[in-house]
């Protein structure tokens, strides 16, 4: 496909309120529901607006071997977010969020201090009974850090999505969720700060110590969001998105049926495939692009990926090389 040819859609209407990545909470069947239930619609508006608009297409950086099974499978895979980076990933957010409660501690309030002790523990990730599994996303399809990071000597491949296709992209049972990875500490704090105060009003309102297991619960389903999608300022320049699928794997079942393991860095690391075919987007593949790194004979590249799209019957796809040299 001519170069040319490629273009792309027009920008979608303003985004509907996000739906929560956690789908089936607990708390929604007690008494507090009323209460919690319209503090997350307040949470979920708020994290509409500081999300955007995702652009026409993000797109994932991989070598010739992974861009391959992608193309033939029609599958992506999504790590389980605590092994990413050395499984420092989600400790970013859970300090953040330790820091906030610990802001908040009163001597004086006994109902208050049993919360913010509690709510250390059962913030922490670790200590969770779920996982989140994230496929990683650029927002720039020929940036110089990622084909440094992906490249090198051996040649890389970028592999933009359509982000209204991938609405309708999931697991075996369970859809998945496109995410922009915040890195403004200001905003951080402005949503975690909202987030906990809304939860110790709802928590002062029930008036009692056995609503706390309620409220953390509610507390932690919305942290979710957080540890999957705050990241420190540092990283701000790669634009990141996140595909991102939370699932209940404390017992055997649909979920946990669905986590594959792989061998990486040293450890067995957790991860899911997600559809990312035609057959999941409803008849159009979610492949937007595919962008050759910056290697010489780029031209070769580019012609073997054009015919492994007409092979795959991946249509609407352009091919073209890099912009940038790695020199």
């Amino acid at each position: 496909m001519n170069m040319d040819d490629w273009i792309p859609e027009p920008e979608a209407p303003p985004p509907h309120t996000l739906q929560p990545l956690v789908p089936e909470a607990r708390w929604t069947s007690t008494r507090l529901a009323g209460q919690l239930l319209a503090d997350s619609q307040a949470f979920y508006t708020d994290w509409t607006a500081l999300q955007g608009q995702p652009p026409y297409a993000v797109y994932h950086y991989a070598d010739a071997a992974a861009l391959y099974d992608i193309l033939e499978s029609g599958r992506i895979w999504a790590s389980d977010l605590l092994y990413l980076a050395g499984s420092r990933e989600a400790d970013f957010a859970r300090d953040l969020v330790r820091d906030h409660i610990r802001q908040r501690w009163n001597r004086g309030d006994a109902l208050l201090n049993e919360f913010c002790g509690r709510a250390e523990a059962a913030l922490d990730p670790i200590a969770w009974q779920r996982s989140i599994f994230a496929a990683c996303f650029c927002e720039n399809g020929d940036a110089l850090a990622q084909w440094r990071a992906y490249a090198g000597p051996r040649g890389g491949y970028a592999v933009g999505l359509r982000t209204r296709a991938l609405d309708a992209v999931s697991g075996r049972f369970r859809p998945a969720a496109l995410r922009r990875i915040i890195y403004d500490p200001e905003r951080q704090d402005a949503l975690t700060s909202a987030l906990l105060d809304r939860a110790i009003i709802a928590l002062r309102a029930a008036g009692g110590s056995d609503a706390v297991e309620t409220v953390l619960e509610f507390l932690v389903d919305h942290v979710v969001e957080l540890v999957a999608c705050f990241k420190h300022p540092a990283f701000r320049e790669d634009q990141e998105w996140r595909l991102l699928l939370v699932a209940d794997t404390a017992y055997p079942g649909e979920s946990l049926s669905q986590v594959r393991f792989r061998r990486a860095g040293g450890h067995i690391v957790p991860y899911m495939e997600l559809d990312v075919s035609a057959h999941a987007a409803k008849g159009t593949s979610p492949i937007a692009e595919v962008i050759c790194g910056p290697l010489e004979r780029a031209e070769l590249s580019a012609r073997a990926i054009q015919l492994l799209l007409k092979k795959r019957a991946i249509a609407g796809a352009r091919v073209r090389s890099s912009e940038l040299a790695l020199r």
